[in-house]
């Protein structure tokens, strides 16, 4: 049985198809030589416009399979991907619908299928208030999840500048959040702002433990956490 993944919040820009790209690459690579499968759900299908460009001058067969998907199809092929792949990514949009209830919201489907949730957390973009609706509307969520397969709600700082005032914005914004939610687990490692990181391929892992350019080492600190809170 795989793992099903999800980076959520409705704050555009926070980084979730980026995210899924990163890990993707990373975990199927080795050392961790994951099979791992990616559903493209969001409308922009960036990744899967990114996987079309990476084709043309790339030779081999790529790390991990990633298709274009609907929300019905998602929730109808779920069984069997669940079978085959080791760890499966929804890349979906977070929008949340004021007018609808909870069972009537898209994302509500997906959440009823994943086993993490992980919210990127960003600081000084305002993102506070849409952070917290997309918390409190995943924890409603997680109520609904059958005991023996509970959805685990992560939160990662993404994009952190550190010693900015970036940085003391977020850490007032995280204060406020494990105020109102004390319940939700972080991420201890955060991801910095790289240009690296965004200019991710659909191929290529940045996993590099050993290596001397900062981007990789945080990222590469930031993979292990992760890979450590999905497999234990």
């Amino acid at each position: 049985m795989g793992k099903i993944i999800l980076f959520g919040n409705q704050k555009g820009g926070v980084g979730k198809s980026t995210l899924t790209a990163l890990c993707a690459g990373a975990l199927s690579a080795e050392p961790f030589s994951r099979s791992v499968y990616v559903a493209d759900l969001d409308q922009q299908q960036s990744l899967i416009r990114r996987r079309l460009s990476d084709l043309k001058t790339f030779d081999g067969i790529p790390p991990y399979r990633l298709e274009a998907k609907t929300v019905a199809e998602i929730l109808a092929d779920i069984a069997e991907l669940d079978r085959r792949f080791d760890l499966i990514f929804i890349d979906s949009a977070g929008k949340l619908d004021a007018n609808l209830p909870l069972e009537a919201q898209e994302i509500t489907r997906l959440l009823l299928l994943a086993d993490f949730l992980f919210i990127p957390i960003l600081g000084g973009n305002y993102a506070l208030d849409s952070t917290l609706d997309y918390l409190k509307f995943a924890i409603k969520t997680k109520a609904r999840r059958p005991a023996d397969r509970p959805l685990e709600i992560i939160g990662l700082v993404n994009m952190a500048e550190p010693r900015t005032l970036d940085d003391r914005a977020l850490a007032e914004d995280l204060a406020e959040i494990r105020a109102i939610i004390p319940s939700l687990r972080l991420m201890e490692t955060a991801l910095n702002r790289y240009a690296i990181f965004r200019s991710i391929d659909t191929i290529s892992s940045l996993y590099e433990p050993g290596a001397q350019d900062r981007a990789k080492v945080n990222f590469s600190a930031w993979i292990a956490e992760f890979y450590s809170l999905i497999e234990n």
